[in-house]
């Protein structure tokens, strides 16, 4: 309840007439408010007075004429008669209007106080806005990768082997078996001795760079390069690529990558997929990175260019394969 409420009910408590709900809510008032206990106190003393004074006039003509005084006072008070200043204040005296005393307090603090709570409210907005809190922190490697070394000049070749110039003199046997066009005819006499051969000065002993094992100089008419049987003179087949219904080769010697210790330092792990290429013995031939981890990358290279797989057969020939394979860098 306001105070100006409030004040307006001491009269009320002082006679004794104010209602049971609202008389501790006022006592509370008045002892918190020292003016509505000055004015409950005025009240107070006016009463006192008032029982103190002496009786009004009794006298029958005085009270018969007194509306006729009341209508004289105020016929002259329209007359413009002047009333005296002790009248006023006379008047006045019983008056409890009091006007307020912080009015002009009050006019400046409203907009104080109005600037006080936008500027409040705008820091509460705006301090969310610039804590940014502690950020992670970034721990950056640098790695400095060189190139491989280049590889070792190829050994150079064997001194090659003198032909034998010198055969052996032995005597051939003579006969007059008879000899048919594409058909082969049992001797009639066995040979006591055979003919030695003249080797050949072409051949290199150990072989060549490059050469195939088990290879013939030349060729051998109907081979292909490689040296795989039942194919076509000078025929390369492309490689087969593991898709659909073509199920990739099964590994048959597998060599675990060596984990660099830049990568182990950096705490470097995951997965590096390669497409590899076999040949018509299993073996890689060709490595390319389809997803890349830098400083893994060579690493899963060296180790599927040692791998072995099962060579790859379609319509009863060897062929060359591509597929993918992925190797898995985990550390412990």
């Amino acid at each position: 309840m306001r105070h100006r409420k409030l004040q307006e009910l001491i009269g009320a408590y002082a006679d004794g007439e104010l209602r049971a709900a609202d008389k501790p809510r006022l006592e509370k008032h008045l002892k918190n408010c020292p003016e509505c206990r000055r004015d409950l106190e005025f009240i107070r003393k006016i009463a006192t007075m008032a029982e103190a004074s002496s009786p009004g006039p009794q006298d029958k003509d005085y009270w018969d004429s007194f509306p006729g005084r009341v209508r004289a006072g105020i016929a002259r008070g329209h007359a413009g008669a002047p009333a005296t200043p002790a009248a006023e204040v006379k008047m006045f005296q019983d008056s409890f209007y009091r006007p307020e005393r912080q009015t002009r307090s009050r006019a400046v603090l409203f907009p104080l106080s109005i600037a006080a709570h936008a500027a409040v409210l705008v820091m509460l907005i705006m301090l969310p806005l610039l804590k940014t809190g502690e950020l992670p922190k970034v721990e950056v490697y640098s790695a400095f990768l060189a190139p491989p070394p280049p590889p070792p000049p190829p050994p150079p070749p064997p001194a090659k082997r003198k032909a034998t110039t010198q055969s052996a003199r032995i005597k051939r046997v003579q006969t007059a078996a008879p000899t048919e066009a594409g058909r082969l005819v049992a001797p009639v006499e066995i040979p006591e001795q055979i003919a030695e051969e003249t080797l050949s000065d072409v051949g290199v002993e150990g072989g060549v760079e490059g050469g195939v094992e088990g290879g013939v100089v030349g060729g051998v008419l109907g081979g292909v390069v490689g040296g795989v049987l039942g194919g076509v003179v000078g025929e390369v087949e492309a490689p087969v690529r593991a898709i659909g219904d073509v199920k990739p080769p099964k590994l048959v010697h597998e060599v675990q990558p060596v984990y660099p210790e830049i990568a182990r330092q950096a705490r470097v792990e995951g997965i590096v997929i390669v497409e590899a290429t076999t040949d018509v013995y299993g073996r890689v031939t060709g490595v390319k990175v389809l997803r890349s981890i830098p400083l893994l990358d060579q690493a899963a290279i060296d180790a599927v260019r040692q791998w072995v797989y099962e060579p790859m057969i379609i319509n009863g020939r060897p062929r060359p394969v591509v597929f993918t394979v992925t190797v898995r860098f985990q550390l412990k």
